[in-house]
């Protein structure tokens, strides 16, 4: 499948030009993307070390997860929703990069451990092997730093 026609089509949308065009809005955007990120990056490996059984053992993983579910949530919205303008304003520069399909693949892959499993396995009434808990905690880790990491690369590779 060839999905060059798309991400041209994506290279050449009004939003893309505006972005590419201008002085500012880039630069506003990667800003917004870096916050949402870290605070992604930042509530996710607090919830992660928790279930690895690292600090905060005064709460309970339930009880650390809700509180910074909200938080979880509004980073990924805002990194999501950044990277995609981000995205649309360099989207052949992504096409021809290897790193980019590393990133989406990873984010895809994070989005589903922490909608479908990490927030199901850390509601109160949940009983789950503690086992069950480290191996999904390393996987969330391994995803989202994974997805920061090709991020980055993609300035580079």
């Amino acid at each position: 499948m060839n999905l060059l026609p798309l991400f041209q089509w994506f290279d050449s949308t009004a939003i893309s030009n505006i972005i590419r065009d201008s002085t500012y809005i880039f630069p506003v955007v990667e800003v917004f993307h870096l916050f949402g990120l870290t605070l992604l990056l930042g509530t996710l490996t607090i919830t992660d070390l928790r279930m690895l059984g690292i600090g905060m053992r005064r709460q309970t993983v339930a009880q650390v997860a809700t509180q910074l579910a909200p938080w979880t949530i509004g980073g990924a919205i805002v990194t999501i929703i950044s990277g995609f303008l981000l995205f649309l304003s360099e989207a052949m520069k992504c096409y021809g990069n290897a790193a980019f399909p590393w990133k989406m693949w990873l984010l895809l892959a994070g989005l589903i451990v922490y909608f479908l499993v990490q927030l199901r396995i850390t509601r109160p009434e949940s009983r789950v092997h503690p086992a069950m808990l480290k191996v999904v905690a390393v996987l969330s880790l391994f995803c989202w730093y994974g997805v920061a990491v090709a991020g980055r690369a993609i300035a580079f590779v």
